[in-house]
């Protein structure tokens, strides 16, 4: 009953927030949690970032972050000899600044009152996963250059290129994904101590020529999950593995147009780190001629690799 009861006050949430977004009433109302709280459940449903790496909420625009740098140790002290205290160590903070990514849509100004429930709701739905897109992009691949909404951070996928990175990178020069390429990525990591929570991360087209790959090994069953599932348990001594188009495919060279991307295997725990404010925007202006009403919805977030050495970057996988 009481989640019946909360569905119809949602609703209402709704059909009064759609109704004040189409009137031309100045007095424009605050969000409703209704509304707020789907934003950001669809966004972190929909983001793969956020599924795989730690994302805090930030109280403010600049949050710092702390990571271990070392456990504690342990001793066998003699009989009546006092054990040695230690304590935990922390690199330097990671500072996390929050910045902001904005999605635009729009509502017929002439939507029936029964459908301004769905309208909205569609409305929301779509901009949480344009905001889920563009975070993910700057996870995975983002430059942070800020040319633009998806190249706000450094991405994993350009780890190596960070000022004293430890990214362990491995050039394929387009030759097809194999499983002793991954086997190899993995042995590199858990030679540095990242064995629990290690997760790889690749483009279809290159998950493609590893599915063949499995297949050729007598593997079958789990190849055809590799396409079809995005998520793989128990394999290579990966904890998951995901395929996702938001890395980069590329032409191999200015003079190669063979198509390639880059795979990821990293830590989960320990390659990076993620933020946003629970606080959600929304801007509408309404284009009268058009009978439209464009809508604005912005969120904060922030993004930072934490430790550049629990990075492996197998580079120019063929992706065709």
């Amino acid at each position: 009953m009481l989640d019946a009861m909360n569905y119809r006050d949602a609703q209402q949430e709704y059909l009064r927030f759609g109704k004040a977004l189409l009137s031309g009433d100045s007095n424009f109302p605050e969000i409703p949690p209704a509304v707020s709280t789907d934003v950001f459940d669809t966004f972190v449903e929909e983001s793969i970032a956020a599924k795989i790496f730690r994302f805090i909420t930030m109280g403010s625009d600049v949050v710092k972050f702390y990571a271990k740098a070392g456990a504690l140790n342990v001793y066998a002290p003699n009989e009546a000899s006092p054990t040695p205290e230690t304590k935990l160590s922390f690199d330097p903070p990671i500072v996390l600044e929050a910045r902001e990514v904005r999605a635009v849509s729009r509502i017929s100004d002439v939507a029936e009152e029964e459908s301004v429930v769905d309208l909205v709701a569609m409305t929301v739905e779509d901009m949480a996963r344009s905001i889920a897109d563009a975070v993910d992009k700057n996870v995975f691949r983002g430059r942070g250059d800020g040319s633009d909404a998806y190249n706000l951070f450094t991405g994993l996928q350009h780890a190596h290129t960070l000022a004293g990175s430890r990214t362990q990178t491995r050039d394929l020069e387009k030759a097809p994904l194999t499983v002793e390429h991954v086997n190899s990525a993995v042995a590199a990591l858990e030679e540095l101590g990242y064995r629990d929570d290690l997760v790889m991360i690749i483009h279809p087209k290159a998950a493609l020529h590893l599915r063949n790959d499995l297949a050729e090994k007598g593997l079958e069953t789990i190849s055809a999950d590799v396409l079809r599932t995005g998520e793989v348990n128990a394999i290579f001594g990966l904890k998951k593995v995901y395929v996702t188009t938001h890395l980069e495919k590329r032409n191999y060279s200015s003079s190669d147009n063979s198509k390639v991307s880059d795979v990821i295997v990293c830590s989960a725990r320990d390659a990076g780190v993620g933020g946003y404010r629970r606080s959600l925007r929304i801007e509408r202006d309404r284009d009268v001629e058009a009978g439209l009403t464009k809508v604005a919805a912005s969120i904060r977030f922030a993004w930072r690799i934490a430790r550049t050495d629990a990075v492996y970057i197998i580079r120019n996988v063929l992706a065709e």
